[in-house]
C-alpha cells in the first residue's frame, strides 16, 4: 500500500466514524425525545384511573367512567335518627361497593385518594348549609393499629379542603371496642356502639358534619350525634361516601364496616 492509498484510507475511516456517531447521537436523542413526550402527555392528559383511557381536564376518571357511577339522587338520602339531614356521593353498588372493600382490606390508599376526590364531587352540590367543622368518624385504637389508616378520615379530606373547613381528628375518640357492625343486626348494632365516643374536649362549633364511609343502619352516626347533642351541638349533617339502596347478594356478604 502506497503513501497516497493510506492516506485516503484512514481520511475514509475518520469521516466514517463520525458519521457514525452522528447517527448515534441522532437516534439516542430521538429516543429521549420520545420518551420526554410521553412522560409530557402522561403529565398533562393523565389517564383513568378506571379504565386506562385519557381523563377529563382536572377530574380522575374519562367521561364513560364518570357516567357508569352509581351517582346518589337527593330522594335516596334519607333521614339518620339524631341528624338534621344527611347526604351520600353513591349508591353502595358497584364499582363503588368493590371499590371500598379493596381499599379497607387491600389497604389500596392510590385507590382512596381517588374515590375521596369524587365523593366529594357527589356531595358539594347537595350541601345547602355550610357546616363549620367535618368529624370522620374515629376508629378505636386497636382497629387502627391494624389497618393502618382510617377510611372515613381519608374520604373525608378532599371535602374539607374544597369548603376550607377543619377536620376534627382528636376532638372525639372511640373508646369502645366494638363488634364489626357487618356480623349484627339492626337492633344489635344500636347497643353495640351504645357510648362507643367519647368527647375529648369541649366543641367551638354549632354546625357539623358527620362522616362515614358507608351509611348502612345509620347506629354508629346516632350514637355519635347524641354525644354531640348532649354537648352542645345544635346543627347535625351525616355525610357519606356510599349508602346501600338495593344491594346485591355479594355486597350483603360483605359489607362495609
Amino acid at each position: 500500500m502506497d503513501r497516497r492509498t493510506g492516506n485516503l484510507r484512514r481520511t475514509f475511516l475518520r469521516h466514517g466514524q463520525r458519521f457514525s456517531a452522528r447517527i448515534t447521537t441522532r437516534t439516542t436523542n430521538a429516543l429521549m425525545l420520545t420518551r420526554l413526550r410521553r412522560i409530557t402527555h402522561h403529565l398533562l392528559q393523565p389517564d383513568c384511573a378506571f379504565c386506562g383511557e385519557p381523563r377529563l381536564p382536572d377530574y380522575p376518571l374519562c367521561q364513560a367512567c364518570h357516567d357508569d357511577l352509581p351517582w346518589l339522587a337527593a330522594h335516596h338520602n334519607h333521614a339518620i335518627p339524631g341528624c338534621d339531614n344527611s347526604i351520600s356521593a353513591f349508591a353502595y353498588q358497584t364499582p363503588i361497593s368493590s371499590l371500598l372493600l379493596s381499599i379497607k382490606f387491600g389497604k389500596r390508599l392510590r385507590d382512596l385518594t381517588t374515590l375521596g376526590e369524587l365523593t366529594a364531587v357527589g356531595i358539594l352540590p347537595q350541601i345547602s348549609q355550610l357546616p363549620q367543622a367535618i368529624l370522620p368518624v374515629p376508629l378505636h385504637p386497636q382497629r387502627l393499629h391494624e389497618r393502618g389508616f382510617n377510611q372515613a378520615l381519608e374520604l373525608a379530606r378532599p371535602l374539607a379542603k374544597q369548603l376550607g373547613i377543619p377536620l376534627l381528628t382528636r376532638t372525639v375518640v372511640r373508646q369502645k371496642a366494638t363488634l364489626r357492625q357487618t356480623e349484627l343486626d339492626s337492633t344489635q348494632r344500636q347497643q353495640n356502639v351504645l357510648q362507643a365516643f367519647h368527647l375529648n374536649a369541649p366543641l367551638p362549633y354549632t354546625r357539623i358534619a358527620l362522616f362515614d364511609d358507608v351509611i348502612t343502619t345509620g347506629a354508629t352516626l346516632h350514637s355519635l350525634a347524641q354525644l354531640l347533642r348532649a354537648n352542645g351541638v345544635q346543627h347535625l349533617e351525616a355525610w357519606s361516601c356510599a349508602r346501600p339502596i338495593q344491594r346485591q347478594k355479594h355486597e350483603f356478604d360483605r359489607q362495609i364496616d
